[in-house]
């Protein structure tokens, strides 16, 4: 079953919250505010207050937020794909042969190792979720930020600031989103999962036969 998207934000400053709606980095937020992401991390701490230079495009990403703060729209629920769900083993158990009685020593090991392995490749398929997710809210964000060009806000120097600024994040955001190949070893990581838990299920079934 799939989990929603969790963040824990730095603070409930304003610079916060738009990072966290449009899933931008500190580096990204701070290229359109035209100062270093260091800065942008003071802001978010309140060790710094925003300038005059800050404020006014600050104040205009402010009104796409969602209400109460702006006017934009609600980000959707980006959730993080949970694991694979444990298979349907009672079939295949069925076909267990009825060895008897065996010393349990090395079913044990064998177990934990199954077991220790498919807890280290089910955190990193949660992983590669958490990331899955943040991606799909950088995308939308995006999408909402390149639907809302303030052609009539912005003087032309700053039409052209903020242009420049959604192209390299575009650049940034199709970068992030995963090869063909990662996507496969993603699919053949399931599989192994799904194969892990069916051979710990039949360890423990033979381990409590005996």
């Amino acid at each position: 079953m799939a989990r929603p998207l969790t963040h824990s934000l730095p603070s409930d400053t304003l610079e916060a919250a738009i990072r966290f709606h449009f899933g931008l980095t500190q580096a990204e937020l701070g290229r359109y505010l035209g100062t270093s992401a260091g800065l942008v991390a003071h802001l978010e701490a309140g060790r710094r207050q925003p300038t005059a230079a800050t404020s006014q495009p600050l104040e205009w990403l402010a009104q796409l937020l969602p209400p109460p703060t702006g006017t934009g729209p609600a980000a959707p629920a980006f959730a993080v794909p949970g694991s694979p769900a444990e298979p349907a083993v009672e079939t295949l158990l069925a076909a267990l042969p009825a060895f008897g009685a065996l010393p349990p020593a090395a079913l044990q090991r064998r177990q934990r190792l199954v077991v220790a392995q498919a807890a280290r490749l089910r955190w990193g398929l949660h992983r590669a979720g958490k990331a899955d997710a943040l991606q799909a809210r950088r995308q939308w964000g995006l999408a909402v930020l390149q639907g809302t060009l303030p052609a009539e806000t912005l003087a032309p120097a700053g039409r052209a600031h903020f242009d420049y600024w959604l192209g390299v994040l575009a650049a940034d955001v199709a970068a992030a989103t995963a090869a063909p190949a990662t996507q496969a070893a993603r699919a053949l990581a399931v599989v192994r999962l799904l194969a892990l838990d069916l051979e710990a299920a039949a360890l423990a079934r033979l381990l409590t036969a005996g």
